[in-house]
């Protein structure tokens, strides 16, 4: 089945601008500012619709490759080795030829709680060993970064706007599966 996420969305923006919205001129402003915040949040979903799994993919490859970066170093409380057995499960979901959302999310999730880990027990390590693990952190984290930027560009809260990627050339031509997420 094709997605079509971004149909749903645009559907739902254009009922709550076109039926609920006129019903409430006069009313509750408090009610008719929430339709527009909803409204607003609907379109955003929609024109990020087609980039939802890029998005998933990306993360979780950028969070896998810290992960293989910090997994060189030793730790005295055992998190390298839990960051190297989700590290294994992390290759064995790069083998799936597309891995669903909740796979991805998943072992993503559970990358970043064995990353959180391992940064934990290097702060009470050598004291060289952390500032370089620090190091690896922030080096891996800037393409994260950009690309949120870039994914919440159309919310107009950027400081440098123009300083902004297009999302496209983060995270390439949009993915499309076919099953409906």
């Amino acid at each position: 089945m094709v997605n079509k996420s971004a149909n749903t969305f645009d559907a739902a923006a254009r009922s709550l601008r076109m039926t609920v919205t006129p019903a409430l001129v006069g009313s509750e402003s408090l009610a008719a500012e929430q339709v527009r915040v909803i409204t607003g949040v609907l379109d955003f979903y929609r024109d990020r619709a087609h980039y939802e799994y890029p998005r998933k993919l990306y993360e979780f490859r950028t969070y896998r490759v810290l992960a293989e970066h910090l997994s060189c170093y030793d730790d005295e409380h055992g998190a390298r080795a839990r960051l190297v057995e989700v590290l294994e499960e992390a290759y064995a979901t790069e083998q799936v030829a597309i891995p669903d959302y909740g796979l991805l999310d998943r072992v993503t999730d559970e990358l970043t709680r064995a990353i959180s880990d391992f940064v934990r027990s290097a702060h009470t390590s050598d004291s060289g060993v952390f500032a370089e693990v620090s190091r690896l952190v922030l080096e891996h984290s800037r393409p994260l970064v950009e690309m949120e930027r870039s994914w919440f560009l159309p919310q107009g809260v950027d400081p440098d706007p123009d300083a902004v990627l297009p999302l496209s050339s983060l995270l390439g031509a949009p993915i499309t599966t076919n099953s409906a997420h």
